[in-house]
């Protein structure tokens, strides 16, 4: 049995990395990593328990259904925020017990804001 306690990082694929700082650790306001032992033409962001990694590429990757999930204290607030900062948001339907919307990052790649209904 692998006993897989928890997703310790999710990587991005992203084309200018100046850009990509600016809206994860900008916009979303997460915290950035040192890089340690790695070549520096990436970025990493600390998520909750989660770890963000941005990696440079060429091409951005062909948009897909494939997302991050970021859990939020409150979806008001947070759409109220990144509303505030320009970014276009997608409303979609609720799953289960979760209030959700939709936006891309700008290499296009798919980001989810969700918060438990109830909660914010």
């Amino acid at each position: 049995m692998l006993n897989i306690h928890y997703l310790h990082h999710v990587a991005i694929a992203i084309t200018d990395l100046a850009r990509a700082k600016a809206f994860y650790g900008g916009v979303l306001e997460l915290t950035e990593l040192p890089i340690r032992g790695i070549d520096s033409n990436r970025a990493w962001y600390q998520a909750g328990p989660c770890q963000v990694n941005l990696i440079v590429k060429d091409k951005a990757d062909p948009a897909s259904p494939r997302h991050v999930a970021l859990c939020v204290d409150s979806i008001r607030k947070a759409r109220r925020a990144l509303e505030e900062k320009g970014i276009q948001l997608t409303e979609t339907t609720q799953v289960s017990n979760i209030n959700r919307f939709f936006f891309q990052d700008p290499d296009g790649n798919r980001l989810e804001i969700v918060c438990p209904i109830g909660q914010g």
